[in-house]
């Protein structure tokens, strides 16, 4: 699923602090706004012009949409367990939208989807998704715990763990020394772009080369903007 940026500018701290993390963990929120309207993009617009609280969370997702908030290589301040909390430090944060007129199912199978592609991406075993609930004790996600609305947590696992998806995506990985490059498209540009939070639109363009380019330079790479096997392996 194509995710859409929208991040949080970088000078409010408040909610985007800029604390540098390797995800570790996928927690997964509901908004708790059933307002009608209040889906993914409401809650992106929030976050974009300054939460009135001191709380920010990466994704938003919706029955249309998955919007981006924060780099999922920073913090978000989402699961209750205080600042240095593992919680806080080492996971994504996904809120799923509950307004009275979207999709819950739809929305449900959406951040399904993307918990995949991060789990791909992060290497992120299925045990370390987890529940809010399983930070702080708060009761969410609300609705996947009480199932009230037709699909609960055990299903949410079930879409997460799907064999033939996961089947898929193992047959779509990358091999070491799989060589790309600018000019480059598909899936291998697509995963490459998610882990380097560049727009994902699966075409090796400029701004994916000088991304890629930054991040050869943090770890000691020839900045070469290609990404050969020692790319890969920072990446993944």
């Amino acid at each position: 699923m194509n995710i859409i940026q929208r991040f949080i500018p970088a000078l409010n701290k408040e909610t985007r602090p800029g604390i540098k993390m390797v995800p570790a963990y996928i927690t997964i929120h509901e908004t708790d706004n059933p307002s009608p309207g209040a889906g993914a993009r409401a809650h992106a617009k929030l976050q974009e012009r300054g939460n009135d609280r001191l709380a920010s969370w990466h994704l938003q997702i919706d029955e249309r949409e998955a919007i981006q908030s924060i780099p999922f290589y920073e913090t978000a301040w989402a699961a209750g367990d205080g600042r240095s909390g593992t919680g806080n430090s080492s996971s994504i944060h996904m809120e799923i939208c509950v307004n009275s007129d979207g999709d819950f199912k739809k929305a449900v199978n959406h951040a399904a989807e993307v918990t995949k592609q991060l789990m791909e991406t992060y290497q992120i075993p299925l045990a370390n998704v987890v529940q809010h609930h399983h930070w702080s004790g708060k009761n969410c996600p609300r609705f996947l715990r009480s199932g009230e609305k037709g699909i609960d947590w055990n299903d949410f696992i079930q879409l997460v763990s799907n064999e033939d998806n996961h089947k898929r995506t193992q047959e779509n990985m990358p091999f070491p020394g799989h060589l790309i490059k600018r000019g480059s498209i598909g899936k291998d540009v697509e995963r490459i772009q998610r882990a380097i939070d560049v727009n994902v639109d699966g075409i090796f363009g400029p701004k994916t080369e000088k991304a890629v380019m930054a991040l050869q330079k943090r770890n000691g790479l020839a900045a070469d903007g290609m990404v050969g096997t020692k790319t890969w392996a920072v990446l993944f």
